[in-house]
């Protein structure tokens, strides 16, 4: 009798440990889940002095598909992510070191803490500058238009021709409209300015950006079009770019 009771307390034990072990288990998994969905992860990759260093380093991340925020907490500081699994981030940091030479590592908690991407985003860009911006663009008007052309006497495209006005400025921007699209601040179609960059596609049913022009105000944008044959202004409402609009950038 006496050992039966003492099996008894002995199974009971074994199963308040059983119970400690499983809540255990289960507090572990969901912090792990928790940490699964909400955590982003981003790689500091450089550290530049100056905004055009930085920006050229991010045309050429961006050339390679991975995608970059400029932190400007410390100098002007390329991060590459988010990435939303901590394996995925340092597969990155390996590939970046073996196949482009760049050194990059996993950033903390701290550090993140101190990341501020909006005060750049915040400097305002004074009326003149804007002016220069789109009277520069206006004597581009009636230039022929040519696929991939570089040379304003034979013929240029709509990349060609935003990415030349704005390096009237010493901003410089990738050479194809989609990889233009991935630099700047997102806009929104309503809080559209002169100087922003407005983006298409070629088909309805498509997602790949094809085209690129320059807003300049009036829900009108001019660009180097296909269609026209030449650098034109064209309107926004415009049933064909209307349905064909995918976004716009603020390079500057």
């Amino acid at each position: 009798m006496k050992k039966l009771k003492k099996y008894r307390i002995v199974f009971g034990y074994l199963q308040i440990i059983n119970m400690k072990k499983l809540i255990l288990s289960t507090c572990i998994l969901f912090c792990l889940l928790f940490s699964s969905l909400f955590c982003q992860y981003y790689l500091q990759t450089g550290v530049f002095k100056d905004k055009e260093s930085a920006t050229s380093f991010r045309i050429y991340l961006a050339s390679r598909d991975y995608p970059t925020i400029l932190d400007f907490s410390d100098n002007y500081r390329v991060m590459v992510g988010p990435y939303d699994q901590k394996e995925k981030a340092e597969f990155v940091v390996s590939k970046l070191l073996s196949e482009d030479n760049i050194s990059a590592n996993l950033m903390d908690e701290i550090a993140l803490n101190k990341v501020n991407t909006d005060e750049l985003e915040g400097i305002e860009i004074s009326e003149e500058v804007v002016s220069e911006l789109v009277n520069f663009a206006f004597e581009f008007l009636g230039v022929k238009y040519k696929y991939g052309g570089m040379d304003p006497e034979k013929g240029i495209d709509c990349s060609y021709f935003v990415q030349t006005v704005y390096k009237s400025l010493g901003t410089v921007l990738p050479r194809t409209s989609r990889l233009q699209f991935k630099i700047g601040k997102k806009i929104n179609k309503d809080d559209l300015m002169p100087g922003d960059l407005v983006f298409f596609k070629k088909y309805l049913n498509g997602s790949r950006i094809n085209h690129v022009g320059m807003y300049i105000g009036n829900d009108e944008f001019i660009h180097a079009s296909y269609g026209a044959k030449k650098v034109t202004i064209s309107s926004l409402n415009e049933t064909y770019f209307k349905k064909r609009f995918m976004g716009a950038r603020r390079p500057l």
